[in-house]
């Protein structure tokens, strides 16, 4: 009569196979588990802090860069010339070179009255003066052909640099009552004369902000 097998005696084939394949998923699970810390702890150097969406920097592209602001040099300021005027007084937000030739009061505030001009440089003035059969010197060329005055709001707390009259060449802080009353002719100022001086002035919003002289030689 054949044995019977009671768990004491040796397994049989299905059982012993079975077992063999339990160890064998469990012996790969490890040295999956096993790789898989190994390269996170050498990617991430030891650190368990990964980085969020939201510690990564924006592109340049998405972050506004800030315009630099003139400088106090007179030479800077002849830099960059005046992009073409609509017809109406009111000009766009941007920088513009002028003759100045009122201050008064209006409606909601001062105003001032200016003859809109060109202020070239380089290539440009170059072409400009040989057109207009002119001499080209000092490396600037001014163009005021139109006689239209314009007139437009003018900031009570407008900032103002000039160069004081008989110095050279930095522009000073002013004060804009005293330019006020040097375009205006109603007080003694040591202003330069304003016929022939020009002005830079910046629009925002509207208003003119900020006035700043043009020095030439």
């Amino acid at each position: 009569m054949a044995a019977r097998n009671n768990g004491h005696g040796r397994p049989s084939a299905a059982r012993q196979v079975r077992r063999n394949r339990t160890i064998a998923i469990v012996v790969v699970l490890a040295l999956v588990l096993g790789a898989f810390g190994f390269g996170y702890v050498l990617a991430s150097g030891g650190n368990d802090i990964v980085p969020t969406p939201a510690s990564i920097p924006a592109s340049s592209s998405d972050s506004p860069t800030a315009s630099p602001e003139p400088s106090e040099s007179p030479s800077e300021e002849a830099s960059e010339s005046v992009s073409p005027a609509p017809s109406g007084d009111l000009l766009p937000d941007g920088r513009y070179f002028v003759y100045a030739k009122a201050v008064s009061e209006g409606a909601v505030g001062p105003e001032l009255t200016f003859d809109l001009a060109y202020f070239l440089t380089d290539e440009a003035a170059q072409e400009a003066a040989t057109a207009a059969g002119d001499e080209f010197v000092n490396g600037y060329y001014i163009v005021n052909d139109n006689p239209k005055l314009r007139t437009m709001p003018l900031s009570p707390d407008a900032i103002v640099r000039y160069v004081p009259e008989g110095t050279c060449c930095n522009l000073k802080a002013g004060d804009l009552d005293a330019w006020s009353a040097a375009v205006n002719g109603t007080a003694q100022t040591d202003y330069p004369n304003m016929d022939p001086t020009g002005w830079w002035i910046r629009v925002e919003g509207g208003e003119i902000v900020r006035i700043a002289q043009q020095w030439v030689p």
